[in-house]
Parts: C-alpha cells; sequence; structure tokens
C-alpha cells in the first residue's frame, strides 16, 4: 500500500526486490484472533497469519518482488522474541542488500513505531530510507504539513529528513492498484473497499507519487 508502485518501477529496472514482513504472526499459533483479525474474519493468529501471508504472496507475485516473513508476533499477539532478537533476524536477511525502506511517517501503528525505532538505532548493513505509510499519510490528508513533519523521528536521528515524491507511470499505478486489492480482509476496515482505494491512489498521485526520504550517511 505504501510502496507498490516503487516497487512495480525497480523490479522493471531489473532491482532484485524482497519485500520482508517482521510481525508476520505465529503460524501454528491457536491463540484467539485479535480485535482487528476477528472483524477480518478470522477466529485465531494462526488463521491469520495464513491468510494474511496468501495475500501478501499474491501482491508482491502481481508487483515481481520476492516475500519473506518472520514469525513474530503483531499486537496483540505475544512477540515471540526479544528486540536483539528481532533486530538480528533482520540483519540478516539484510546482507548483501544495496538498501533497505522502513516504516517513516506517521508511524500510527505501535508495531510500525516500535520497529522504526529499533532499526533506526541499530547497525543495519546497508542504507536506510523511510517510507511514508499508507492508508495512514492518506487519512491525515487534511492536517499534514506540505513537507510532511517527521514527529518524534527527525529529533532523533539528528537530521532533517527531505522527502521527495516517486513519480509513477500508468502501468505502475495499474500495478500497484491489482496488488492493494489482494488484500481482501484488510480493505474494508482500512476504509478503502470500493472508492476509498481509487480516492487514495487518486491522491497519492495528486502529491506527486509515494513518499520516500533516504538517511544522510555518516561522515
Amino acid at each position: 500500500m505504501s510502496l507498490g508502485a516503487t516497487i512495480a518501477r525497480e523490479v522493471r529496472a531489473g532491482t532484485d526486490v524482497e519485500v520482508l514482513t517482521v510481525f508476520g504472526y505465529g503460524p501454528d499459533s491457536p491463540a484467539k484472533a485479535g480485535p482487528w483479525d476477528t472483524r477480518c474474519g478470522y477466529k485465531t493468529e494462526g488463521e491469520a497469519c495464513a491468510g494474511r501471508r496468501e495475500e501478501d504472496r499474491n501482491a508482491c507475485r502481481i508487483l515481481g518482488a520476492r516475500t519473506q516473513w518472520f514469525d513474530f508476533g503483531a499486537e496483540p499477539y505475544q512477540r515471540n522474541g526479544t528486540p536483539q532478537e528481532i533486530c538480528a533476524a533482520i540483519t540478516a536477511a539484510l546482507a548483501g542488500a544495496d538498501g533497505a525502506l522502513i516504516p517513516g511517517f506517521p508511524l500510527w501503528h505501535p508495531d510500525h513505531a516500535e520497529l522504526a525505532q529499533l532499526l533506526l538505532g541499530a547497525r543495519l548493513p546497508c542504507r536506510i530510507g523511510l517510507y511514508a505509510e499508507q492508508p495512514y499519510l492518506f487519512y491525515e490528508r487534511k492536517t499534514i504539513a506540505p513537507a510532511m513533519r517527521a514527529a518524534a523521528i527527525e529529533p532523533a536521528l539528528g537530521q532533517v529528513l527531505e522527502w521527495t515524491r516517486q513519480q509513477a507511470d500508468r502501468t505502475e499505478r495499474r500495478l500497484k492498484m491489482r496488488a492493494v486489492r489482494c488484500y481482501r480482509t484488510q480493505l474494508r476496515g482500512l476504509g478503502l473497499a470500493r472508492l476509498g482505494l481509487y480516492r487514495m491512489l487518486w491522491h497519492e498521485a495528486s502529491q506527486g507519487g509515494e513518499a520516500i526520504a533516504w538517511l544522510k550517511q555518516p561522515g
């Protein structure tokens, strides 16, 4: 939802793109589904894991990206890993990568905020950028400043973020729409069923495309 057009463009250019889902749920967990997953029609964490990974697999297939899921639990489930273990797993997955994009704004979801804080404090083996999260960025369209204020992240980084919009052509925008539609269990709860998705993508395109801010390298 946040980077579909950018992923499609990079894949078309020959880049090997892998989408990492850090809090991918416990695939064998019998824990009762949390409030969100219950609304989406799932009964247990394990059932939600299987369903959401299949949606993710289908979406990434459309874009041409590879997928990798970790079995760390998302909120409200048990995490099944310490911050050190989570960071170690991500660091290992990024070995050999040229760059990685992590959640950066507006970080409404507690999992996204926790992940961003963890990774920004780690020594990751590649260039790091932040991406503006959809649909949360779309929700803030009436209150957000044009330069996209960085909330609590900018002071912690010690640098001013320069957000740039990634222009996409018609093919990339269409691929993104097809990919996002794969998340059928999520769209209604996110307000993106029917016209909601069209409005989000239209607004994103009218602003210049998906938003990314690459961190300045030390030195």
